[in-house]
């Protein structure tokens, strides 16, 4: 199984460098080791440099996905890029997501660079997964979700031969590949479209997530990069 770079992208986006966790022989049905508190202490130290969170739209990365979600068509004030849109959340309510061990694992990596960090289990991709310009009417469910969605032509999408995996780049993963309590085996991607994002910043959250797994899901990691000379990456 590869990740592919679609052309069109790697050529309106010459900049894009994506960094890749697999996790294999995932424990993320018990929570242990202090996770939580964990999850909490990370969430509450990062909140505390805070007082509004408009004062996020001051942070570069956050400013750099804005900016590449308008690139594509889509208007990042109705739909925001995941890691803007947790971390607001966390800053304005105290918010401390609990999803399952691994997903709480790795979005406490979200809060040292602002980067999004989405995923897969890949017990449930079809074939290589692709970055790609969606076609306009592409069917789509959610996390969680029941209704169907419909893509718009031109959005940026991760998709295999099946489906469309993640809307608007990483908005919103499928709920058909979803993270859950019986996942062993999943990749994330953590991405820099623009050269505002530095390599370092998608690797110390690519390492914080693989130690976070390690850590708290008794998981094997393997951590890859993708470059800016390259349009396709092996994953499994």
């Amino acid at each position: 199984m590869k990740l592919l770079i679609d052309d069109q992208i790697r050529q309106n986006y010459p900049d894009l460098r994506i960094g890749v966790v697999i996790a294999e022989n995932l424990n993320n049905k018990i929570y242990k080791d202090d996770l939580t508190d964990f999850c909490k202490n990370t969430f509450t130290k990062f909140a505390n440099k805070f007082e509004s969170f408009k004062e996020l739209g001051d942070l570069k990365n956050i400013i750099a996905w804005r900016e590449i979600y308008k690139s594509f068509g889509v208007n990042p004030k109705k739909k925001k890029p995941t890691a803007e849109s947790l971390l607001a959340r966390v800053i304005k309510s105290g918010f401390v997501p609990h999803i399952s061990p691994a997903v709480d694992a790795y979005l406490c990596a979200e809060t040292i660079h602002y980067l999004p960090i989405g995923g897969y289990d890949l017990s449930r991709v079809s074939d290589d997964i692709i970055l790609r310009y969606a076609k306009l009417g592409e069917s789509f469910v959610g996390v969680g979700g029941s209704e169907e969605e419909s893509t718009i032509e031109g959005e940026v999408v991760y998709a295999d031969t099946a489906r469309v995996l993640t809307r608007c780049w990483n908005y919103k993963d499928c709920d058909f590949a979803k993270i859950d309590t019986n996942t062993r085996k999943i990749a994330l991607f953590v991405e820099g479209a623009v050269s505002q994002i530095t390599d370092n910043e998608i690797k110390d959250t690519t390492n914080s997530i693989a130690n976070n797994l390690k850590n708290y899901c008794e998981a094997s990691c393997t951590v890859k990069f993708l470059t800016v000379e390259q349009n396709e990456l092996e994953i499994i």
